[in-house]
């Protein structure tokens, strides 16, 4: 019985060890921010994205999919020069990881709709395209013309918590310098 509780005790402290990356109560945040590899519903640029952005990114590849039209993605996630950078309200979702620019194009990659098509609403006459942004938003996707898609969390924010949340963020996924030598 008594071997049978040190045991026990062994294995719970290890469980306890590895669920606190190897220090007892300490936790250390990482950039929430990653390539997302969209496969062959997604052309154009890398996309980087928030974790939390990701099954967002992946409905938005399933509408596409649905809508025979390629997600042409013009824009994601930017590091900032600085964190504290200003960033316009309209650009905030990109700053977060949360949002991307984009122009659809047919399978083969030819361009059904860009930025100046969104704008002037003329994607409502493109049937493809129309199926696109129509069906993204009936699934949750906020459509900011002339061509953001993102998850609306940016916009639920007062304008101090989205600057904090975006300074953080950057601050976070900030590439790692060296300290000079000398």
């Amino acid at each position: 019985m008594l071997k049978f509780a040190a045991i026990l005790l062994i294995i719970g402290g290890i469980l306890f060890i590895s669920n606190t990356n190897g220090f007892l109560l300490s936790h250390k945040e990482h950039c929430g921010v990653a390539v997302f590899k969209g496969g062959k519903d997604f052309g154009g640029e890398k996309i980087l994205a928030n974790k939390s952005f990701v099954p967002h990114l992946k409905t938005i590849g399933a509408v596409a999919k649905a809508c025979k039209v390629k997600v042409n993605v013009v824009d994601s996630y930017k590091q900032l020069k600085t964190p504290t950078d200003f960033v316009l309200s309209s650009e905030m979702p990109l700053a977060l990881g949360r949002g991307i620019h984009f122009n659809l194009q047919d399978p083969k990659g030819g361009t059904v709709c860009n930025n100046l098509c969104m704008t002037s609403r003329s994607y409502k006459t493109l049937p493809e395209a129309n199926c696109f942004i129509e069906g993204v938003q009936k699934k949750g996707i906020k459509f900011t013309p002339p061509n953001l898609l993102d998850d609306g969390y940016a916009s639920k924010l007062s304008s101090t918590e989205a600057n904090a949340l975006k300074a953080a963020t950057q601050k976070l996924c900030a590439p790692k310098t060296k300290a000079p030598k000398g």
